[in-house]
């Protein structure tokens, strides 16, 4: 059976190398060495671990923001107001879902994460559960309220910071607990009890005066602070650079972890008097055509940062990876509803590079076509106002008034950005492939 076993493997790395290219190979083996890295495997494990909370989550928050609230797509479409009863306790009771799972997503992470590094070197459920926790009190210090700390009340954390926001903040708290406590138990498996709690004692003490230092000298988290240092780039005029730099830092920070979208400033004003012109004035001179409104939300971020609907259906197009379609099928609601967080985080695109390609260059292609085609007028300018939870290929549609020409180019967009993932997509499925290979030839079992 063992001998087998390697057989297969072997006619299936051969076949890999036969009907890929140089680039395709060269993509694969990067990604199957990626994946073998402990920190990254660790990561991988906690985001596959926390999908259906994020999936539930992002459900109640696409049910909640386009079906029960004013400005949602369907509350306005399907008249939802005159025929669901008890709106309002339902509102809370998604809000609430939405709260206890999205609102939690950095914490979870970072207990998942040290939890992870630390189970390699260690059979005792009790020091990977005390890594977790360490992980996690130790997040809790640096999103704490200011004025509750600083006036001697009790104590409140800022949970607006623990979210999909934060997630990149509770992978490296993570690695950094886990990866000490891993030292700890490989240095001194013997330590028992004594080890891992000075340990624990150690980071809890030296973060809490870190978080006390922070608190006393800064006016915002240290989470805020990430997130107000990496939105500088975004105050971008809009030409053809600005929307590409735009996109591609987003993607960027969507890739590493930061999952809501970053909103640059001054975008407000300029949505406002493009719909006052329409209003207003006869014919559809608009006097900001080219915005990263009218151009990269509209058309280059369907399902979310990263044309996500696109990966989605170059997934259900590609055959041989069943965890892969059961992942798309599952979050292809709220994918076409514009919330990516469940397809990022179950498949997962988050820190790979192989998905990571595509990711950055799909709405790059995606906003260079659309920038083309306002530039030279084959298609009007978005100026109404979007509902949320629009499905991606209509929002162009809807913001134009009903423009055919504008529904034409958001599919042509969808089309290009599919094609784009898929031959990425049938690599991705290969290296998985390699990889679970790699794990029944290492079964002791064999």
């Amino acid at each position: 059976m063992t001998h087998c076993r390697h057989t297969m493997a072997a006619v299936g790395v051969s076949g890999v190398q036969i009907t890929t290219s140089r680039l395709g190979t060269a993509l694969i083996a990067l990604e199957v060495n990626c994946q073998r890295n402990r920190q990254v495997a660790a990561i991988r494990q906690a985001l596959r671990l926390i999908f259906p909370i994020i999936l539930l989550g992002s459900l109640a928050d696409l049910v909640d923001q386009a079906w029960l609230q004013r400005t949602g797509y369907f509350y306005q479409t399907l008249h939802v107001a005159t025929w669901v009863l008890q709106l309002r306790v339902m509102r809370q009771y998604l809000r609430l879902i939405s709260a206890g799972t999205l609102g939690l997503a950095a914490i979870l992470m970072a207990f998942a994460v040290s939890f992870y590094s630390v189970a390699p070197v260690t059979r005792q459920t009790s020091n990977r559960l005390m890594a977790g926790m360490t992980a996690v009190i130790s997040l809790k210090f640096f999103n704490v309220s200011r004025p509750s700390v600083l006036a001697l009340r009790p104590i409140k954390w800022a949970s607006a910071n623990l979210g999909l926001q934060g997630i990149l903040m509770g992978i490296l708290i993570g690695l950094l607990v886990g990866n000490s406590y891993r030292w700890l138990l490989t240095k001194h498996e013997t330590a028992g009890l004594t080890g891992p709690f000075l340990l624990m004692s150690g980071w809890l003490l030296g973060t809490t005066a870190l978080g006390l230092l922070w608190v006393t000298t800064q006016t915002v988290s240290l989470n805020a602070a990430f997130v107000s240092a990496i939105q500088w780039p975004f105050r971008l005029p809009h030409f053809i650079l600005g929307l590409l730099g735009y996109s591609g830092l987003t993607s960027l920070y969507a890739w590493l972890g930061v999952l809501e979208p970053i909103t640059p400033s001054g975008q407000t004003v300029a949505t406002a008097q493009n719909l006052e012109a329409v209003l207003n004035h006869a014919g559809w001179q608009l006097p900001h055509p080219v915005t990263l409104h009218t151009v990269v939300d509209v058309y280059a971020n369907f399902g979310g940062t990263g044309m996500l609907l696109g990966l989605v259906l170059a997934i259900l197009l590609v055959h041989g990876h069943t965890r892969h379609h059961a992942v798309a099928w599952l979050s292809l609601v709220p994918t076409l509803g514009n919330f990516g967080a469940p397809i990022m985080v179950g498949l997962p695109v988050m820190l790979s590079p192989l998905l990571g390609i595509p990711f950055l260059l799909a709405p790059l292609v995606c906003i260079s076509v659309s920038w083309l085609c306002l530039r030279l007028a084959w298609v009007p300018a978005v100026a109404y106002p979007l509902l949320t939870g629009t499905p991606g290929p209509f929002l162009a549609f809807l913001g134009t008034g009903g423009n055919w020409s504008a529904l034409v180019l958001g599919l042509v967009n969808l089309a290009l950005s599919t094609a784009i993932y898929y031959p990425f997509v049938k690599w991705h499925v290969q290296a998985q492939a390699q990889i679970a290979g790699e794990v029944a030839d290492d079964d002791p079992r064999n």
